[in-house]
């Protein structure tokens, strides 16, 4: 064998050790850091995120997906707390109410919040339902007006009209093509650890078990078509007429 063949296999054997080296001992720093998390404090929980990475992107390098998995179970088993800490961190009480207009809404309902969505008002037990139009049915005012009130990042764009709305790892993106309508275009990335199947349930009001990929969505408008990518690396969910200007990376 040509010596200079050889001295190029030998090289490449040595980076592939090195890399799974790199890969566990990333991984070990990572479980140090992650060991001694606080799961109450936003702080902590986002401080780990870094470590993490480094090790996701050393075991990717590396090609040992068993580490790669487990790594990656670990940043959405912390993202999800994230965002369960940031959703009651930004969750505001509502208005004083009256005796007399709680007991409407508790008997009537909300027409302020999408139906098939329900919420405790501050001071009482009971749920309050929610009355109002779906997600997908809410035209670019409403939805701008719905999310922005519950502390998502809105990035509005134009040609075509988008709303970008993200709340930790969960994000919506509406492509609206008609004024006073709902989007012709929803798609939606579960927060993690949430089933595609109960997100879009909240955004359209269809029950779970009516829900197929490559189904249709019942809307105003008529009914849309579905389609979900569920993967290990990510799911996402589009409904209606999401063609090539679609907005999700």
């Amino acid at each position: 064998m040509p010596r200079a063949l050889l001295t190029l296999l030998l090289l490449v054997a040595a980076t592939g050790c090195l890399d799974e080296r790199k890969c566990h001992e990333q991984m070990t720093s990572a479980q140090g850091v992650v060991s001694n998390i606080d799961s109450h404090s936003l702080d902590s929980l986002k401080g780990a995120l870094p470590a993490l990475d480094t090790a996701l992107d050393a075991c990717e390098k590396a090609k040992l997906g068993e580490e790669h998995g487990k790594l990656l179970e670990a940043k959405h088993q912390i993202t999800a707390q994230i965002d369960l800490l940031e959703r009651k961190a930004a969750h505001k009480s509502g208005p004083a109410l009256s005796a007399a207009e709680l007991e409407r809404l508790q008997k009537d309902g909300d027409p302020s919040c999408p139906k098939g969505q329900a919420y405790k008002h501050a001071g009482i037990d009971k749920e309050i339902r929610c009355t109002g139009p779906e997600l997908i049915d809410m035209p670019l005012a409403a939805v701008k007006s719905y999310l922005g009130a519950r502390n998502y990042k809105l990035t509005v764009t134009e040609n075509p009209t988008r709303v970008r709305a993200e709340f930790g790892a969960e994000l919506f993106v509406f492509t609206f093509d008609q004024a006073g309508a709902g989007a012709k275009c929803l798609e939606l990335y579960p927060a993690p650890n949430i089933p595609w199947r109960e997100a879009v349930g909240r955004a359209t009001g269809v029950r779970l078990d009516k829900l197929k990929n490559g189904g249709t969505i019942p809307a105003k408008r008529g009914d849309l078509t579905l389609a979900v990518e569920d993967t290990a690396q990510k799911e996402l969910a589009r409904i209606g007429d999401c063609g090539e200007d679609a907005g999700a990376p």
